[in-house]
């Protein structure tokens, strides 16, 4: 059982915007999957249940300032990751620029012991509409 669609609890640091909800929800894009997979693939407490989840999300939602921050649902029946309950995972993502400069952080949320959000904090304004390519962000982390 998947936590509800959109995770009111989730605090957003960077944008004030709100999450607009989809009227159909999809599937992880190919450049999301990556940034959440690159995000899970270190050890740390709960990351083996919330790489199982990763396969089983789709997305509810979505940033109402444009920029790519999404609202996840796990639709399947994987387990919750009790020793990451809520906030963020102790992993997040350095976005680059071609320069590599960074250009924004990337944040993969759960709530309840449920993947919940990516968040896309940019450096720049305005923020981008896209993800980068998963190749242009680098882990820092652990950060808890």
């Amino acid at each position: 059982m998947g936590v509800p669609p959109i995770a009111g609890s989730v605090a957003r640091t960077a944008c004030q915007a709100g999450i607009v909800r989809l009227s159909e929800p999809r599937s992880l894009s190919p450049t999301e999957s990556a940034i959440v997979d690159a995000l899970l693939a270190p050890d740390f407490d709960g990351a083996s249940e919330l790489r199982a989840q990763s396969a089983q999300t789709q997305v509810v939602g979505r940033c109402d300032c444009g920029c790519p921050t999404i609202d996840l649902a796990v639709t399947g029946n994987a387990p919750a990751a009790m020793h990451n309950a809520s906030g963020p995972t102790p992993f997040e993502g350095i976005a680059s620029d071609a320069q590599g400069q960074p250009i924004g952080d990337i944040l993969l949320f759960v709530v309840d012991g449920y993947l919940s959000s990516l968040e896309y904090v940019s450096h720049a304004e305005p923020p981008p509409s896209d993800w980068p390519a998963a190749a242009r962000v680098s882990l820092l982390g652990p950060l808890r």
